[in-house]
């Protein structure tokens, strides 16, 4: 959630006295303070409906979903780098469902006593402001990571091994959850709950620095990712949409030949042989066949056994262990997997997209000058509720794109099913 959408949409009364002319008199003061001070929290109608009646149960169905994410991503069939990431963004998204749910119970319902109030603001002050912008912070960077790491992979796959590195892997989750936690840290300096338990401004959120300090973060932590992902994103759809033209113009080449008749169909076929010190040389064997395909198998056989009679017992083991049909089968599978998690990560990219680019246009004084108004009270509202979205519509881009990601939740359902019935 943006800081300053989320706490500016929530304008907290401020109704005491401070004209007191004696000195003397610091008990009546205080007192007087006390009484004329207002329980309650100043909010529109439609804010109480969405906050509370909208985006609370969001919040709820957001952390359910991410813990199902939590719990599929952690079987040990999903041993992919990117599931790794997507497994870390979904923790972050339980602890943000987890803050805004609280924020939306404290600070859209009517205290009953000062003391009850002071909790409420105690909590947006020190927590919520704090340690929501950090893992808002946390998910940008580990979204910017995981669609990096996918254009790698498909964009330049003999590059991967060395530029994602077991311990370049761990200095950029370091800095994905550090780099946020220290632009973050100021904010527990921001904000403090001032007399009567209101909300009120700090020293230090009056200076020209934090000002400018906010901009450049804003700059760092979501325009710059913003254009990262949109660049990203652009790389990936031109990739897979050149590897679907070459897989549709491939498949179209094998669905003529499979139309020609085996009697007269011409196939050349190159087999080599493993280069070994023994005398089975790698040199091609090109066999013409006009007739069947049964000259060229017992080629193969022969030729096969022919190595294999003086090959050592290890070598042996490695050549021709398993048939074409089979390498080509599992070939084509792990294209087709590598070709939905890279679409998935695209829809992913998009959708968070969608709730990032808003939030940019809520930074105070960019667009909206007047940040006391209702139009800039409503478009935080809406924008809030965008961001919201995103956190919870993940599992259904898991479910919709990803065969392996449906295989895994279908069999943790099915357990919890018969331990539940047989109990």
């Amino acid at each position: 959630m943006n800081n300053n959408v989320i706490l500016f949409s929530t304008v907290l009364s401020v109704d005491y006295n401070l004209s007191l002319r004696t000195t003397n008199a610091t008990t009546i003061a205080i007192s007087s303070t006390i009484k004329n001070c207002n329980v309650s929290l100043q909010y529109k109608i439609i804010e109480h409906i969405v906050y509370l009646y909208v985006m609370s149960p969001l919040c709820l169905i957001g952390l359910i979903l991410n813990v199902i994410n939590l719990i599929v991503f952690s079987d040990r069939s999903f041993k992919n780098l990117t599931f790794k990431y997507l497994r870390l963004i979904a923790f972050v998204d339980c602890i943000t469902c987890i803050l805004v749910f609280i924020y939306c119970i404290t600070n859209y319902t009517r205290p009953r006593t000062l003391n009850d109030k002071y909790f409420r603001i105690w909590y947006l002050v020190n927590v919520y402001f704090p340690l929501a912008n950090i893992t808002a912070a946390c998910n940008v960077l580990l979204t910017i990571t995981v669609t990096i790491e996918r254009l790698v992979s498909v964009r330049w796959p003999m590059e991967k091994q060395r530029l994602f590195s077991s311990n370049r892997i761990l200095i950029t989750l370091f800095i994905c959850f550090l780099f946020p936690i220290l632009a973050n840290s100021i904010n527990f300096l921001v904000y403090k709950v001032g007399e009567c338990n209101n909300l009120s401004l700090t020293s230090i959120a009056k200076t020209t620095a934090y000002e400018y300090f906010g901009m450049c973060k804003e700059i760092l932590l979501r325009f710059i990712p913003i254009c990262i992902l949109v660049f990203s994103n652009c790389l990936l759809l031109s990739t897979v949409h050149a590897a679907n033209k070459k897989f549709k113009s491939h498949k179209r080449s094998l669905q003529s030949i499979s139309k020609i008749p085996p009697a007269t169909r011409t196939t050349t076929t190159t087999v080599f042989s493993p280069s070994v010190s023994n005398g089975c040389d790698t040199t091609p064997i090109n066999k013409y066949l006009s007739e069947s395909q049964s000259q060229t198998d017992n080629l193969l056989s022969r030729s096969s056994l022919s190595c294999e009679s003086t090959l050592p017992t290890n070598v042996k083991q490695k050549t021709l262990s398993f048939p074409i049909k089979l390498f080509s089968k599992i070939h084509s599978r792990k294209q087709q997997q590598e070709r939905q998690l890279t679409i998935m990560l695209v829809w992913l990219s998009t959708l968070y997209l969608c709730g990032q680019i808003p939030m940019l246009f809520a930074y105070p004084n960019f667009v909206f000058k007047d940040i006391s108004k209702a139009s800039y009270k409503y478009y935080a509202l809406v924008v809030n509720l965008l961001e919201l979205t995103t956190y919870l519509a993940n599992f259904f881009i898991y479910v919709r794109f990803t065969s392996q990601f449906q295989q895994v939740f279908r069999t943790k359902v099915e357990r919890i099913v018969f331990c539940f019935v047989r109990n």
